[in-house]
């Protein structure tokens, strides 16, 4: 009975957390550039029911969220028709500079223009500023007095960046990914070529890739999610019953 209650908590927790990761995807259903997370499960420890035995059978003790992987795939394209947005066909990142300094990588291609003095940047809405290839700030022409730039074929000074693991990635606010020691080391690859593993490279202006949520593939494993937890909650209730029948026993 001890082990049946450590089952059915642990299954209580395990489910708790993925549902808050499915929670969090279905709240970035419209969010650009968001790729969902998928919980991975594993079992825990096993011990000997009955040592006597010449089998020895073993027995879990429930089960655990071991890790999260990334949800790695095409989304839908949008066409914006404005110049400073651009989607990633295919594979690959952008790469940007966070504010504090790091290095970070996203999907999400709508971006602006940072103006100081008669230089332009080309950033993010949250200020971190886009890099190219050779991981360097684009830095961009005015073509005006009243504060026009040069954004013509704007989409081959943009970097893109791809890594030998894309779904070891690990989220960041943002829309941003952090390298991780599942993912490997960014590296710069070139549009229109096939770098890395035959994978394809391509930047559309005047377009948004949108999010990888899949609504109907989040509630169906919503509801399997919650459905688990019940059932684990249920374990953990007829354990307790069972504890207070044997104490009763006289």
């Amino acid at each position: 009975m001890n082990i049946s209650f450590h089952n059915g908590v642990s299954g209580m927790m395990a489910f708790q957390e993925d549902m808050n990761r499915l929670s969090h995807n279905v709240a970035n259903a419209n969010t650009v550039g968001y790729k969902p997370d998928r919980s991975t499960f594993s079992d825990l420890l096993y011990t000997q029911m009955a040592v006597n035995s010449e089998k020895e059978p073993l027995t879990g003790h429930g089960s655990r969220i071991l890790d999260s992987r990334l949800v790695y795939r095409q989304a839908p394209v949008l066409q914006t028709g404005s110049n400073l947005d651009f989607a990633l066909l295919g594979d690959g990142f952008f790469a940007l500079r966070r504010p504090n300094g790091d290095v970070e990588y996203t999907r999400n291609g709508s971006f602006d223009i940072s103006i100081e003095g008669e230089v332009g940047t080309l950033v993010t809405a949250d200020g971190s500023h886009v890099l190219d290839a050779e991981g360097e700030d684009i830095q961009l022409t005015r073509v005006s007095e009243d504060g026009l730039f040069d954004l013509d074929r704007l989409e081959d000074r943009i970097g893109i960046y791809d890594f030998p693991n894309p779904h070891g990635l690990e989220h960041s606010p943002g829309s941003c990914f952090k390298v991780s020691a599942n993912s490997g080391e960014a590296a710069a690859v070139i549009q229109g070529e096939e770098t890395i593993e035959g994978r394809s490279y391509q930047i559309m202006a005047g377009a948004l890739e949108q999010s990888g949520v899949q609504l109907a593939d989040e509630i169906v494993n919503v509801i399997t999610t919650q459905r688990a937890f019940q059932f684990s909650a249920k374990m953990v209730q007829t354990a307790d019953e069972l504890e207070q029948l044997v104490n009763n026993l006289r």
